[in-house]
């Protein structure tokens, strides 16, 4: 076949791959994947190169020029979302950051609107090629297909693990410039033992655990073991919750899910995210004798597979792709479960388009009765809802796709949006319904998408509400200890 001798003739090593990249270029590297050698190889020219701009996604792996020393060679730019690996590099303001929309983000590319600039090299992880000369983009696709349609230079590297789905997940070995084979090397048990050995001691045994349940393959594992020696207690919840769809459930989440549960009626198009609130959800019992529900996605949370194959998720009512379990992407918690991967691959329940396509709110708003359920950081009495910021301007997270859903659900026939979080931050020391957002804290959702917001005391319902009535409504759903201070500033906000 043609496109055999074609690979072959694009094949090469890492290190002659990243030569094609010049100073003043920019890199895109799409989000949820997990590079094997490019990114090392990049990494090591960094005394040769000046003023590259890595625009980038969140990954689950540390980059090089996330340290202190690269900033001449690379600038990192990060696109859309933060995630945890890279914040202190926002925090130092080594970094900078793109705030757009997945559903938008090729807008300026599309129409050559002032500024525009086109990705000169893109990196993407793809599968061996098929009988047709067809790679998978494995468990997730986001912006890679696109990328590499508009990038100058398309490098990929090869890893034989990905997994194959059904939807527009491929790319042909034609529009590909190079080839790196990088398949994750599958470490003995001995070798395990001293990736486990390298996790700091109050972590240990819960990562262990962990791997243990869910037959965590191990290149999974050893992909990943750059980040597994820096754990912090804090980081290990962040997986357990995030990724693994484990650990213990926070208390506040049976209540979340007890009221979420009250919104969901049988029929419900679902959207649900990887948040570290609606993650514990699915185990809280949030879907719990709902029937027949549709899922469209971004980004799907820890065992939704599972529920597809188990027939709650039947997408019998869906006016897009009846029948069928839409998403961009089952990254990261697919792809650190075993059981999850193998009812992903090849199973034609599932379908994986581009983010630019399930963020569309025209594709969003398409099917009836859309239910989206997000996480907030912040909500003030207004209505504002902040995903984002810390205060003191500390980015924590970025936008993300939240506007797209808020938007696509809510012009949905039918459709509610839902914001969750718990009513307290800080280990119980600070209300996240506040009276105003303070000053560097951002407003990811303006006041006028507001609708359902839900913590454990309750739901507060906004959409065409007074300033007035939404602060009596968020005051109910306040923790108990802030509800005194939170009328208080109402009444001065408010009132006369």
């Amino acid at each position: 076949m043609v496109w055999k001798e074609e690979y072959k003739a694009k094949l090469t090593s890492a290190e002659e791959a990243v030569k094609v990249v010049k100073s003043g270029d920019r890199v895109v590297i799409p989000l949820a994947q997990t590079l094997q050698v490019l990114h090392h190889a990049l990494g090591a020219r960094k005394d040769e190169l000046r003023g590259v701009e890595i625009l980038q996604g969140v990954v689950g792996i540390a980059y090089p020029w996330y340290q202190p020393g690269y900033e001449e060679a690379f600038t990192a730019n990060f696109g859309q979302y933060i995630g945890p690996l890279p914040r202190q590099v926002m925090w130092e303001r080594r970094g900078d950051f793109t705030a757009t929309s997945y559903a938008l983000e090729f807008k300026d590319l599309d129409e050559r609107r002032p500024g525009c600039r086109d990705p000169d090299v893109v990196f993407v992880v793809v599968s061996p090629p098929d009988e047709n000369g067809f790679c998978s983009f494995g468990e997730s696709i986001w912006e890679k297909k696109q990328y590499v349609k508009r990038a100058k230079t398309a490098i990929a590297e090869v890893n034989e693990h990905l997994i194959r789905t059904y939807g527009d997940n491929f790319v042909h070995v034609s529009e590909i410039d190079y080839f790196v084979e990088a398949t994750p090397y599958d470490p003995t048990p001995e070798e395990l033992e001293q990736v486990i050995a390298s996790v700091p001691a109050e972590s240990r045994d819960r990562m262990k655990a962990l791997w243990d349940e869910f037959k965590v393959p191990g290149y999974a594992i050893w992909g990943t073991k750059d980040i597994l020696s820096i754990l912090t207690p804090q980081l290990t919840d962040m997986l357990e919750r995030t990724v693994y769809g484990a650990g213990p459930i926070p208390e506040y989440c049976y209540g979340i899910a007890h009221y979420v549960n009250q919104l969901i009626k049988d029929g419900d198009c679902i959207q649900t995210g990887t948040g570290a609130t609606s993650n514990p959800l699915v185990r809280a019992g949030v879907f719990d004798g709902k029937h027949d529900l549709g899922f469209h996605t971004e980004v799907a949370a820890p065992l939704i597979p599972t529920l597809v194959r188990d027939g709650l998720f039947t997408g019998k009512y869906k006016t897009l792709h009846q029948g069928k379990a839409t998403a961009t992407s089952f990254w990261p918690s697919s792809s650190m479960r075993q059981e999850e991967l193998d009812i992903l691959n090849q199973n034609p329940q599932f379908e994986l388009y581009g983010s630019e396509y399930t963020n569309d709110v025209k594709v969003i708003s398409a099917n009836d009765n859309v239910l989206s359920i997000q996480n907030a950081l912040f909500v003030d009495l207004t209505g504002q809802i902040g995903v984002e910021t810390l205060p003191g301007f500390l980015l924590q997270n970025g936008p993300g796709g939240q506007m797209d859903w808020v938007i696509g659900a809510l012009n949905s026939k039918g459709g509610r949006s839902i914001i969750v979080m718990p009513s307290t931050a800080v280990g119980g020391g600070a209300s996240r319904i506040v009276p105003l957002m303070e000053q560097g804290v951002m407003v990811t959702v303006p006041r006028t998408y507001a609708d359902l917001i839900v913590t454990e005391y309750g739901i507060a319902s906004l959409m065409g509400k007074s300033m007035r009535r939404r602060a009596e409504e968020l005051i109910a759903i306040a923790h108990p200890d802030f509800r005194a201070e939170l009328k208080k500033e109402a009444q001065e906000l408010f009132w006369p």
